[in-house]
């Protein structure tokens, strides 16, 4: 079976389960050898052609200095580790300090891609699990005068440069997204976040192409690579349990589900089963299926083919792995698809 094509999906009970080694190599990591290997490549660009960290002018190291400030009089600036280690309130308190700081600028479209990327971060650290929110902070703290520095100067003062420069913000977000529900061992967490490190660096002195053109692209590409192909070994261990179970509970020799008949048989907990619900006074079945460690669901499309063998149904799966059911009596064949929205 083909998972990756739109037109894909047909379950077949020739195929064999990956092995373990073959669906997670390397126990808890994310990458396997050859995407890792790409990841270190990109991580070991020539320092030289990376440019130093911004040096704030005067008048913004006093912003800086404000956002640093200690709590009390006389209390130690902020470092990196006390900022990572802040509790929630706090670091709510300390990101809405540096908004204002921001806001303070008169440059209102820089100003406000600034305050997005800022509410972006702090949405999404809640949503990270410890470790990788660790990280995301580490990098949030060291973006920090490049941020006032973009507030106060804006992106550049050609309109083309200032639209590559809000083009690299977005990417950071896309990248930062992108790991966000992925648990990376640390060497992997330290080879992305030296390249999202090198991304900053180029943004901070204006070099946006670079920062678009040399590392987001390609470290996106890696990231999504990896991704689709894992989520390929997990729909092939999904299929052959959907087509286990239904050969056990039918004796079908192939994936597929006849509707009204099979209906009752799925009310059941399993790797396949159908639910009825209730919305807004009109009842409503609902097929869901289990697959486990694929973080969007929603890139999953059951592929239903009619007894025609001609027509077809793509259903995307929601968020839980279920799919609205509202097909004409018959026998459908089924598959899975692995196509991102």
């Amino acid at each position: 079976m083909t998972h990756s094509g739109p037109g894909s999906g047909r379950l077949d009970d020739h195929v064999t389960p990956p092995s373990g080694d073959e669906v997670d190599a390397g126990g808890d990591e994310f990458f396997d050898a050859s995407f890792l290997a790409e990841l270190e490549g990109l991580a070991a660009m020539d320092k030289g052609a990376v440019p130093s960290p911004l040096a704030l002018p005067g008048s913004l190291t006093d912003k800086l200095a404000e956002f640093l400030a200690g709590e009390a009089p006389g209390e130690a600036p902020l470092d990196e580790e006390t900022f990572v280690a802040l509790p929630d309130s706090a670091l709510v308190e300390r990101i809405t300090r540096l908004v204002e700081i921001c806001r303070a600028s008169r440059r209102g479209g820089a100003v406000q891609a600034v305050e997005n990327f800022i509410i972006f971060f702090q949405a999404l650290v809640p949503t990270v699990a410890e470790e990788g929110a660790r990280q995301i902070k580490r990098f949030f703290f060291r973006l920090a005068p490049t941020l006032i520095h973009i507030a106060y100067n804006d992106f550049a003062d050609e309109a083309e440069q200032r639209a590559e420069g809000l083009a690299a913000l977005r990417n950071l977000e896309t990248i930062l997204i992108e790991i966000a529900n992925v648990r990376l061992a640390p060497t992997e967490s330290q080879l992305v976040f030296r390249n999202i490190d090198q991304m900053a660096a180029f943004i901070s002195v204006g070099e946006y192409t670079m920062s678009n053109e040399v590392i987001s692209t390609q470290l996106l590409m890696i990231i999504r690579g990896n991704k689709m192909t894992r989520a390929l070994f997990r729909l092939m261990e999904v299929e052959v349990s959907i087509q286990v179970f239904l050969k056990e509970r039918f004796g079908y020799l192939t994936p597929q589900l006849r509707i009204p008949e099979d209906i009752e048989a799925l009310r059941e907990y399993g790797p396949i089963r159908i639910l009825e619900e209730e919305l807004l006074g009109e009842r409503k079945m609902f097929l869901q299926i289990q697959i486990p460690e694929i973080p969007f669901l929603r890139d999953i499309v059951l592929h239903v083919v009619a007894p025609d063998g001609k027509t077809t149904f793509d259903l995307r799966l929601d968020a839980l792995g279920s799919t609205e059911l509202n097909l004409p009596p018959g026998a459908y064949s089924l598959g899975l698809v692995y196509q991102p929205d």
